[in-house]
Parts: structure tokens; C-alpha cells; sequence
């Protein structure tokens, strides 16, 4: 049973922002600079359980807390709203009828005013009020509440109003009255925290049935808590298909029911056909163009456009209020939505044809099936696994349906699906289904569990499904096993999966699919399951540039992870070699990883952006967010730290909304990277609480470990280098063999700073010879750069400090990286500040500060700074608001003039790449959007 205060908990999942937001204002109203908050959103998206909670936070407090809920049968009443939210309170205000609205308002804010005394006379403090479903409440009332308002900035008062989306001239005119007010939209809940909210309400909840109904719910609070309710035993165990629509009984089915009610008969007969659309290609929309086909009048369309129902964009319908087209199909007789069927099967081809006929089958039809089976190679994932789901369940061969049921699954995952997959998955376990089968189904289910965070589990699902694989897909899965050990900081077992690679690269490339003894029909559908299942980036038999390409991945990494970076340098050149003739995403994906391992930034982030892009094209959703973090570690290694936190951003956006759980905390992880290299501590904090890996069970995977690093990042920005250097100790001292070499390895010179900066030379030594030995083996420049900058911090002598000081420098020129190369001119800066040499060390002082008030790092502008002045400079004020540094404004008047970014930088002796970030920085302080606008704005 949904209790109160169960929903209250569901629908405060993922309102942190807002909460905080709300907070804020709170505390504005205490310090007597109070304010208003209008909160906004559809139906069900939980402004009440946001206002109660806000009531709760300010009842904690000093603050006298006043509330009032909309009531439809008293919004003709002048003042019906205002008399409730003040009963109890001694309290006078101005609402004679001859009274102007201006003199009952200011009377309003006078009356709250009265109330900060309340409690305390000498203590004066804030008065929060709470206004629900603002938008049913009288015009009176709300009228001369939203004046106040507008005046409440300088008074004790906080003033927060709930409104509810509403079509036409009721939303028109409550729109009008509260006007120019601050305002937040309560978006929808994200996948993860709508799954995290279905838990609260049903405990015993099978996670990928949360996964599924969190999609269908679109993130709205209400139709997940309903949806819930409507789910039977089996359901909840994931045993059947979750419900597609809320309970009759429930409020979202009876408020869409009566909407239906109030539109014209043609106008319900349209939305049928729409809807009837809709649940066979969902998520697309429903042409228009297909209904005026069916007969469909444009006029029939308009009362559920003035409804805001649905919207009409670019020729497509879109149905608006979540679940509602499906309470749509619902509500509609039997022969109703068999006519609709019937007269779409007509009018579609190919298969949303076979669909809709499928739909109006009375019983197994093996026709209709394969029928079914053959539209969906052409077709895009998510409705091509529709359509094999069908076919499974209309066709009378059991080994068939598991054929098909494992093909549905596999382009499931691949539409981004990965709860849904799993569900079908579970059907794929019959004893009829012959081994093989079972084999293709633990290499896919190992797949998914990579992806959401089940690293172990994945690891060993791998193994297994690898012993039971012809070598093609054997050397699939153990690649995947594989990663599996890297994510979870388990590197030391590599060389077992290296070992199995090298017996099968030993092995015939193609082996036989059957298994002797078994029914010829097995044989053939396993083998039609290992085709259609099988993702793009996958070898055949004969596709021997494929399977190489895994082999020397393979080889490239187990060297890697054994200690010898030298070793692995061949195989890994191999594998960008073989890839970058293909267009397989995945295939992509390992070679810009195997880039990164082995120093080639460049070739990384192009392939990574290239696998992205392939993706995008061919509806793999599945492999866009890996490539997508993938290419945000590139861009990390390469310096352009605001390309890196935008590709990461957009591939945590992606892993969530695809359910990869693991991926989006390492996108996570590299946020609070990227937030730590800039010494920006809230902003670090804030994607450290965002990651969801474990503290202690993760500890030795990518995702904590990158957060550990981000946190020790901050330490030293801000001074702490000894919490620094216990931070990333625990990092590298894990157990043998263990912990991220993707996180140790970068990490080192973060540790080596620390420790030196702490007073404690010695134990920077050991590790430190590690990340020569990579860096050495990549050639970078940078990393180069870096591993110099940590023996100038160790040096024995001046001497040898200045040597490898100015090789750094020297190589992070070469390797055009701003950042960090401002990082060691800062330490350079403060060793020769040290040594007595000021004049020496302001020169590296003052370019450092340039590099940090670009990137805008406070903290290290301000460390620079005060370096300045006590090596003797004088130091202006760090530029704030709209305002330029001068090596900014010289590129913009650069730019005025008419000269490209390869002039700009042959004249100011940058890279082309560092003028276009100063670029995109000067833009956004000018906010411009264009070399046209800048220009006009210098010359202005």
C-alpha cells in the first residue's frame, strides 16, 4: 500500500537543486532580503511534496510557516484563499470592496510583516509562505499576494507559489498575474533517481522491472507511484510484462479519462488512431500526414492541441501528459482499436504493417511471424525488437521464439534498453533452447552488466559464456571479461584472460555452431540468434582484420597491466592502425582507448568522436555513452579541460538515460577531476556526491578512485597536502595488483606534489619511477612535461631543479598544455621566490596568473597572486564580470580586425587550439555569440 508520506519520499528523489534553491531563499528571508519562488510544472511532477518539504525545512527554524491550498469550489470568492492562509493568526488586512488593489496588497505584506515578531519580539524572524496549486485560488487572493511579492525583497518574508501547468486562458491568466516573478520548473525525475524512488515504494521490486517502468513514466513522480500500484506479484518479480498504464482507479487515469470525455467525437476518434500509432512505434511520434490518410480532419486535432494533449511539431503528433497515450488506447472499445489497426496495417509498410496486423491476431500465426522476423533487419532497434518480441510470441516453435526472444534482447540493449533486454532475457532459459543459445545469452547479459556496474558479475558471466562460444564470439566475450577487470581495479587477473586469447588466436577461426546429437532445427536457429544478435562491430568467422584487432587489444592491455608500457606499445599501434579503415563504433571505441593508454591523445579523441558519431547514425545507443566518456578522457589528456567537462557531461546525459549506471559514474568521476584540477571545491563535491559507486566495495574501481583523486586534487589546491597525499595513498596502496591503473598512473604527480609540498621526500621515489616509465613509453609531451616537473620538485640541488624545471616547460609548449604548464610555472615560481631569485620567479608567476584567471580557477589565481606579491609585483584585481584579462582582450582585438585563430597565434606565440579556448572563454564573459558580434562589441 502507497502511504502519504511514502509518496512524499518518492517524489523528493532527484530535487536536490530545488530543495537548495528553496533553501537559499530561506535563508535570504532570515537575513531580512526575503523573496519569492514561483515553482512550476505538469501534473504529477510533485510541487506539493517539494512545498512540504520546504514547510518542514523553515518549521526546523525560527521561521513562522503559513500555507494555503488552491480549492476550485472557492476561487469565486473574493479572498477565500487569503482568509485560510491567515486563520489562526490575530492579523488585519485591507479588503473593503472600495479598496484598490495596491492598498490590499501592501496591507497583505504588512500582516506577514507582523508575523516575524511573532514568535520573538527581540528575535525577529522569517515568515514563510506556502501557496499550492496557486493557480485555483481567487483572483483576489492571488492578486494581491503576487504584488506583495514583488515587494518582499527587502523583508523577513519568503514567499514560495506552487502552479500547475494549464492550457488556454486559465493558464493565460494566471501566467499574467504572477508574472515577473522568480520562477523554477520542477523538470522530470532522471532515470536513476526514478528507479531509486520505484524502491522506496515497492521494496521487493525486481530492478529491471524499476527500469521499465521508470522509462514509461517519462519521470513524472505520480504516474511511477501509480504504476506501481498497478503491478501484481508477477509483475514486481519481473515474471511478466510491466503494466503500460496506471490503474483505472487511479487519479492519472480518471483525470485523463475525463479530458477524453470533454473533446468532440471526431476529436477522440483521431486520438485513437494516434494512439493505436503510438504503441507500436514508440517512442516515435505519429505522423500526421498517416491520419489524414485514415480520414482524420486537420480541425479534429485542434481541441487536443488547445488542451495541450498533444502538439503537433514539424508534421510529427506528439502526445504530451506522460502514460496519456496509452490511457488513450485503453479507453478505447476492442473493435475500436481493432478498426485502427486494420485501417494502419493498411496504410504502413513493411514493419509497422506487420505490426499493426500482428496486434488484431487471434493466436499463433507462423506466417505472421516470420513475416514479423523479416522486417526487422531493416528496421531501426528499438521497433525492430518490438517486432522479434512478437514474433516469439505468435510463432509455435518454442527454440524459434528463444531465437528470436535473444535477438529482441540484443536490439533492446542496443536501442538503450538494457532493463527491458534483461526481462526478455529471462525467458531465454528453456530447456528446449540448445546450449549455444545459452552461451549468446550470458555473452549479452555480461555485456549489460559491464555497463549498469556489475563488474563482478559480468567478469565471471563472460568467462563462462567464452567457454561455450565459437572463437569469434569467444574472443567477444573475453574482451569484455576483460574490461570487466580493468572497471573493477582488478588488473592482476588480466593475464588469464590474455592467456585464453592467446590459445584461441592458436585455434580454427571458425568452428561449428551445433552441438552433436542436437535437433537440426536447434542448430539453425542458434545460428540465426548468433547473426542477428550479433552487433555491427562484431568479426565473422571470415572477418579476420576484426578479430585481429581484439587479439592485439588484448595483447596491448596485458602488457600494460603487467608493468611494461614498452611491450605494450606495438599491439596497441596495431589496434588504432586496424580501426581507423572501419566504421564499427566499438572497434573505434578500444582504439581510442588503446590511444589513450599509449599516449596518442589526438588519434584518441578523433576516434572516440568518430565512434560517437557511427553511433548516433545507425540507433546504438548502447555504445554512444562509452564513446562519449571515452572521448572526455582524451580531451582531459589533452589540456582542453571545457571540452573534456562538456563531452563528459553529455556522456553521463546519455549513460543515464540508457541505464548505464557504471558509465555515467565515470563521467561523474572525470567532472570531479576536472572540477579538482581547477581548485573548484563545490563543483568537485558536487559530482563526488553524484557518482554512485561505493566508497568502500568501489574503492578500486575507475569511478571512486577518480573521485579519490578529485578530492586530493582539491586538498592541494587549497593547501591540505598531507590530507592530499593520505587521499591518494589509498589509491595506490591497495591490495597487489589491485586499484585503476587509468586512475594510479595520472594520479602520481598530484601525489608526488603533495608529499614533496608536505615536507616528506622519500616515499615519492618508488612511485614515481612507475610514471616514468610510462610516461617514457608514450612520448607524450605532456606526460613528459609532467614526469620532469616531479623530479624538478625532488631535485637534490638548485641545479638539477632549474634543469628539470625548464625541460618541463620546454615539453608542456610542445605538448600545448596550458593548464598544466601553469601549474608548474607556479611551482617553479615558488622555488626560485624561495631561493631569494624574485626577479626570476615573477616571470613564471605572472604566467601562471594569465592561465588561471582565463580558466577562471580561483584558488590557484589567488595562490599565484599572493606568490606575486611577495616576490615584489604588484598585482591587479583578478578581472571579474564582463571584464577581459589582457591576454583575452588582446585576442579579441585581434579578432576584431579580421584575423584567424592560426594569425592570432603566430602573432601572440600560442597554438591555434589555445586561441580557440580563450575564444570560447571570451565569448561567454562578453556573451556573444559569434566573431561578428564580438567584433561589434570591441569596436563599440
Amino acid at each position: 500500500m502507497v502511504v502519504a508520506s511514502t509518496v512524499q519520499k518518492l517524489r523528493l528523489r532527484g530535487r536536490d537543486d530545488d530543495l537548495a534553491a528553496a533553501t537559499t531563499l530561506l535563508e535570504q528571508a532570515a537575513a531580512a532580503h526575503g523573496g519569492t519562488l514561483l515553482l512550476t510544472g505538469p501534473p504529477g511532477i510533485g510541487r506539493t511534496a517539494l512545498l512540504r518539504a520546504i514547510a518542514e525545512s523553515a518549521q526546523a527554524t525560527t521561521a513562522t510557516v503559513l500555507t494555503v491550498t488552491g480549492c476550485q469550489a472557492e476561487s469565486a470568492l473574493p479572498f477565500a484563499a487569503l482568509h485560510r492562509l491567515l486563520a489562526g493568526h490575530v492579523l488585519t488586512y485591507d479588503h473593503r470592496p472600495q479598496a484598490d488593489r495596491l492598498t490590499t496588497a501592501l496591507s497583505v505584506l504588512t500582516a506577514l510583516r507582523t508575523l516575524t515578531t511573532q514568535r520573538d519580539p527581540t528575535v525577529p524572524g522569517p515568515v514563510a509562505v506556502l501557496i499550492d496549486d496557486a493557480h485555483a485560488i481567487d483572483t483576489a487572493s492571488l492578486d494581491a499576494l503576487a504584488v506583495a511579492a514583488r515587494r518582499a525583497g527587502g523583508e523577513r518574508i519568503a514567499l514560495f507559489f506552487a502552479v500547475r501547468d494549464l492550457p488556454g486562458a486559465a493558464g493565460a491568466a494566471t501566467e499574467a498575474t504572477l508574472s515577473r516573478l522568480p520562477r523554477r520548473r520542477l523538470r522530470p525525475l532522471d532515470p536513476r533517481d526514478s528507479r531509486s524512488a520505484l524502491a522506496d515504494l515497492v521494496p521487493d521490486l525486481a530492478g529491471d522491472v524499476a527500469g521499465v517502468l521508470a522509462a514509461r513514466s517519462g519521470g513524472n513522480p505520480r504516474a511511477l507511484a501509480e504504476l506501481a500500484a498497478a503491478l501484481s506479484g508477477e509483475q514486481r518479480r519481473g515474471e511478466a510484462d510491466p503494466p503500460e498504464t496506471p490503474p483505472r482507479d487511479g487519479h492519472l487515469h480518471r483525470e485523463y479519462r475525463t479530458m477524453l470525455r470533454t473533446l468532440p467525437a471526431a476529436t477522440r476518434h483521431a486520438l485513437v488512431l494516434a494512439a493505436t500509432q503510438h504503441a507500436e512505434a514508440a517512442p516515435a511520434a505519429c505522423p500526421a500526414a498517416l491520419l489524414l490518410a485514415a480520414g482524420v480532419h486537420p480541425d479534429d486535432l485542434a481541441p487536443a492541441e488547445r488542451a495541450e494533449l498533444i502538439q503537433t511539431d514539424h508534421g510529427d503528433i506528439h502526445f504530451i501528459p506522460p502514460l496519456f497515450a496509452p490511457v488513450v488506447y485503453a479507453e478505447a472499445t476492442l473493435a475500436e482499436r481493432h478498426a485502427a489497426h486494420r485501417r494502419l496495417a493498411h496504410l504502413t509498410r513493411g514493419l509497422l504493417s506487420a505490426l499493426h496486423r500482428a496486434a488484431v491476431a487471434t493466436g499463433p500465426d507462423d506466417t505472421l511471424a516470420e513475416a514479423l522476423a523479416a522486417t526487422a533487419p531493416a528496421a531501426e532497434p528499438r521497433p525492430a525488437s518490438r517486432a522479434l518480441h512478437r514474433a516469439a510470441d505468435l510463432t509455435t516453435s518454442p527454440a524459434r521464439a528463444a531465437g528470436w526472444t535473444l535477438s529482441a534482447a540484443r536490439l533492446a540493449w542496443r536501442a538503450g534498453e538494457p532493463h527491458r533486454a534483461r526481462l526478455l532475457l529471462r525467458t531465454v532459459l528453456a530447456a528446449a533452447v540448445p546450449p549455444a543459445m545459452h552461451a549468446e545469452r550470458e555473452l549479452l547479459l555480461g555485456e549489460i552488466e559491464l555497463r549498469t556496474g556489475a563488474h563482478a558479475d559480468a567478469h565471471q558471466t563472460l568467462l563462462a559464456a567464452a567457454t561455450r562460444l565459437p572463437t569469434p564470439r569467444a574472443l567477444r566475450a573475453l574482451v569484455l571479461a576483460g574490461e570487466a577487470l580493468a572497471a573493477s581495479g582488478r588488473h592482476n587477473e588480466y593475464a588469464e584472460v590474455a592467456a585464453r586469447a592467446t590459445a584461441l588466436r592458436h585455434q580454427p577461426t571458425a568452428e561449428a555452431l551445433t552441438t552433436p546429437g542436437r535437433h537440426n532445427e536447434h542448430a539453425e536457429v542458434a545460428e540465426v540468434a548468433a547473426r542477428a544478435t550479433a552487433p555491427r562491430d562484431q568479426p565473422a568467422a571470415d572477418a579476420s582484420p576484426g578479430a585481429e584487432l581484439l587479439f592485439e587489444y588484448i595483447a596491448g592491455m596485458a602488457a600494460g597491466y603487467a608493468g611494461e608500457p614498452a611491450r605494450a606499445a606495438a599491439p596497441l599501434a596495431r589496434v588504432i592502425a586496424l580501426a581507423v579503415t572501419g566504421d564499427e563504433p566499438a572497434a573505434l571505441v578500444r582504439a581510442a582507448w588503446a590511444g589513450i593508454v599509449s599516449g596518442r591523445d589526438e588519434d584518441a579523441h578523433r576516434l572516440a568522436v568518430r565512434a560517437a558519431r557511427l553511433a548516433e547514425g545507425v540507433g546504438d545507443r548502447a555504445t554512444e555513452p562509452l564513446a562519449a566518456e571515452v572521448a572526455a578522457t582524451a580531451a582531459l589528456a589533452l589540456g582542453d579541460l571545457d571540452l573534456a567537462a562538456a563531452t563528459a557531461a553529455e556522456g553521463r546525459r546519455l549513460a543515464v538515460a540508457t541505464g548505464q549506471d557504471a558509465v555515467a559514474d565515470t563521467c561523474c568521476g572525470l567532472l570531479a577531476v576536472i572540477a579538482g584540477m581547477l581548485g573548484d571545491g563545490d563543483g568537485c563535491r558536487r559530482w563526488v556526491r553524484r557518482c554512485r559507486a561505493r566508497a568502500g566495495a568501489d574503492i578500486d574501481g575507475q569511478a571512486r578512485a577518480m573521485c579519490v583523486w578529485a578530492a586530493g586534487l582539491i586538498d592541494v589546491a587549497e593547501g591540505r597536502h598531507a590530507d592530499a597525499a593520505g587521499r591518494l595513498w589509498g589509491v595506490m596502496r591497495t591490495a597487489v595488483g589491485r586499484g585503476h591503473l587509468g586512475v594510479q598512473v595520472p594520479a602520481i604527480p598530484t601525489l608526488v606534489e603533495a608529499v614533496v609540498r608536505g615536507g616528506d621526500h622519500g616515499p615519492a621515489g618508488p612511485v614515481l619511477a612507475a610514471y616514468d616509465l610510462w610516461a617514457a613509453s608514450t612520448a607524450n609531451p605532456t606526460w613528459l612535461a609532467l614526469s620532469a616537473r616531479c623530479h624538478g620538485l625532488l631535485a637534490a640541488s638548485d641545479d638539477e631543479a632549474d634543469r628539470h624545471f625548464r625541460e618541463a616547460l620546454r615539453l608542456h609548449l610542445a605538448g600545448d598544455s596550458a593548464f598544466p604548464g601553469a601549474r608548474t610555472e607556479l611551482l617553479y615560481g615558488e622555488e626560485l621566490r624561495r631561493r631569494r631569485r624574485p626577479a626570476a620567479a615573477r616571470e613564471h608567476l605572472r604566467n601562471a596568473l594569465a592561465v588561471f584567471e582565463q580558466y577562471d580557477a580561483g584558488p590557484w589565481v589567488r595562490r599565484a597572486a599572493a606568490e606575486l606579491r611577495a616576490a615584489g609585483d604588484h598585482v591587479e584585481p583578478a578581472a571579474t564580470g564582463p571584464d577581459l584579462t589582457a591576454q583575452q582582450a588582446r585576442i579579441a582585438r585581434l579578432v576584431a580586425g579580421g584575423a584567424t585563430n592560426r594569425e592570432i597565434a603566430a602573432a601572440l606565440f600560442v597554438s591555434p587550439r589555445t586561441v580557440d579556448h580563450h575564444l570560447r572563454n571570451i565569448f561567454v564573459r562578453l556573451g556573444v555569440r559569434s566573431r561578428t558580434e564580438l567584433a561589434r562589441v570591441v569596436s563599440g
